[in-house]
């Protein structure tokens, strides 16, 4: 199995550049926190201690290619969600190199996140035509703590993620922080555990595994609107 390079994703889309959550809560709740409901109609989340959206290829860029732009597919009718369009190809080298592609913010401060219980999203994935993705991609959603340190090294590209069960059409998703945890690529503890990571937390990824075949090609939308902390 190749690994994939997360960490150094973060860092390169740092230099690149209920139905509906709006009607499901009050932002004035005082435990609620918007990241972003992208209906400024740019990559600027609502929270400003996050930087604009970016999105890149994770893996094999050879005939890949990805854009990350405002789209007026919503779930709740507000005025715009986020698209990722990405087309990517695993080369024809004999090995599965677990190529997708991410779209990430990144704080300026880092974020306790464990001061809410839950990260609600609306999403949906759509692949079809003369490119699929195979029905064994998988999403994530991944929390970046890059000031956090492993047990045993000096890495500075630290994560926990969770699955998501996505689906072809809107759906609202809401992940307990609780359950993410180390990706199994990662070998190196992570010093204080999963909990320290989401004390620390300095970036927000969406990142899909298109677990292409070798030599396939494959192409997806992927939408992402209301991305909450509650």
């Amino acid at each position: 199995m190749v690994k994939r390079g997360k960490g150094a994703l973060f860092a390169l889309l740092a230099t690149t550049a209920c139905s509906g959550l709006v009607g499901c809560f009050d932002v004035s709740t005082t435990n609620l926190r918007v990241i972003d409901n992208f209906n400024s109609a740019d990559l600027q989340p609502s929270d400003p201690n996050f930087g604009p959206w970016s999105c890149g290829v994770v893996g094999p860029t050879a005939n890949s290619s990805v854009t990350c732009l405002p789209d007026s597919d919503t779930e709740d009718k507000s005025p715009f969600s986020l698209l990722l369009h990405f087309t990517v190809t695993d080369p024809p080298d004999k090995l599965q190199q677990h190529g997708g592609a991410a779209m990430a913010t990144l704080a300026t401060h880092t974020v306790d996140f464990t001061r809410y219980g839950r990260i609600a999203f609306d999403l949906k994935l759509q692949s079809s035509g003369e490119n699929p993705l195979p029905a064994s991609a998988i999403l994530y959603v991944e929390l970046a703590c890059m000031t956090v340190l492993p047990l045993d090294s000096e890495r500075h590209d630290l994560y926990v993620s969770q699955g998501v069960p996505y689906m072809n059409m809107w759906h609202n998703f809401a992940l307990s922080l609780e359950n993410f945890g180390p990706p199994p690529a990662l070998v190196e503890p992570i010093t204080g555990g999963p909990a320290a990571c989401l004390r620390n937390v300095d970036g927000v990824r969406f990142n899909i595994d298109a677990q292409l075949p070798d030599g396939m090609t494959g192409e997806a939308f992927l939408n992402v609107d209301n991305v909450v902390l509650e």
